[in-house]
């Protein structure tokens, strides 16, 4: 790790203890559990507070995350080797940098597969990628993160076709989301970022191990962010229905399901190694890009943000890099279970680490599918 990473990894360590956990006990300490209307008026402007305190940490750390972006040399993709007769999937691979991923995956002669919730926009990706690439192997298959049925459905087409899976590319996602709920009785921005990827890639796990080699392991690439250093997830409370619009940050949100990719991904990192599977599983954070995932932010932030990324953030073409780098480099080959940035591999936040969050996150997960309200 770089000086200048190291020390911003530090602020932001700092930043999470000093004022997430403190803010949190401070709370907690003063919280009033009576029923009376007084007690609920408190209740809601300290839920309202919490909401200010997550919304500005949010930019404070997402300004350190551009500077450092700003003053950082990006790093290019070389010595990429032939890919001819790979099989890769690409969730969300028909917009933002899930296009420049499955466009650069298809011209290195790799057979991809697009997920995606929109028939048209996939169909219309695939057909600007064959303006360019006339040969291309790239297939959509219809894939709704907001339902599980929708993800097994998604891997029951894609069995179907007895290929190998060489690479899953777990990147789709939405930010900042208002608090909505699925068709599953689960939280949108949790299910869609975490949970739908999580049981996508247990579903997928056995084709994946049978795919990889000594010579040619299997990758798992999960797209998570920088903002999971803020990242403090409750367990107990994770997919709490009973939660008002006031007690819910869509900042925290966010930043809680980006923590859980990546911490789900370390756990599953020692069940390969324990399994002596040629299966690496690694996450990364692609950079401050200019996309379409502001659009749950206010106007006037949306409006400062296009304004500014067209000086100072990454293109999605861009941003698809440190993904293309994680899914094919030869130097990651074997390396499992790290957390990318700038195609360097740099600490991830402490609590990914921690073996009793990673087991009971695990549990929890199981347990939240199994237990949703999907068909069955």
């Amino acid at each position: 790790m770089s000086y200048i990473e190291n020390k911003v990894y530090k602020f932001a360590s700092y930043l999470k203890l000093i004022l997430v956990r403190c803010f949190t006990v401070w709370l907690e300490s003063i919280h009033y559990q009576g029923r009376s209307p007084l007690s609920v008026i408190v209740k809601m402007l300290l839920n309202i507070l919490q909401l200010i305190f997550y919304y500005i940490t949010t930019y404070i750390v997402g300004a350190w995350c551009l500077l450092i972006q700003i003053c950082t040399k990006r790093n290019k993709i070389i010595g990429i080797p032939s890919q001819t007769g790979k099989v890769a999937i690409v969730t969300g691979g028909a917009s933002g940098i899930g296009f420049y991923v499955s466009k650069d995956l298809v011209s290195r002669n790799i057979h991809v597969f697009i997920g995606g919730k929109c028939k048209e926009t996939g169909e219309d990706a695939i057909k600007e990628i064959k303006t360019e690439f006339p040969d291309a192997k790239v297939d959509f298959i219809h894939l709704d993160l907001e339902s599980l049925d929708s993800v097994s459905n998604f891997v029951e087409n894609f069995l179907s076709r007895n290929l190998p899976l060489h690479i899953l590319i777990n990147n789709a996602g939405v930010m900042f989301s208002p608090l909505e709920y699925t068709c599953d009785n689960l939280e949108k921005q949790m299910q869609v970022n975490y949970l739908s990827h999580f049981y996508l890639t247990q579903l997928l796990w056995n084709k994946l191990a049978e795919t990889g080699t000594e010579q040619s392991w299997s990758r798992i690439v999960n797209v998570s962010s920088y903002m999971h250093y803020i990242g403090w997830p409750s367990l107990e409370t994770l997919n709490d229905r009973s939660r008002k619009w006031y007690e819910y940050s869509s900042h925290k949100g966010y930043a809680d399901a980006k923590l859980m990719i990546i911490a789900a991904a370390n756990k599953l990192n020692k069940q390969l190694r324990e399994d002596n599977s040629y299966v690496t599983v690694n996450s990364l954070h692609p950079g401050v890009i200019q996309s379409g995932l502001w659009k749950h932010t206010l106007a006037i932030h949306r409006i400062l943000m296009g304004i500014l990324g067209q000086y100072t953030f990454l293109t999605t073409e861009q941003g698809a890099d440190n993904v293309l780098y994680v899914a094919l480099s030869p130097e990651v080959e074997g390396q499992s279970g790290c957390y990318y940035d700038n195609m360097k591999s740099v600490k991830s936040a402490s609590l990914t680490y921690n073996e009793e969050f990673q087991n009971s996150l695990w549990n929890k997960s199981i347990s939240m599918i199994e237990n949703s309200g999907r068909k069955q």
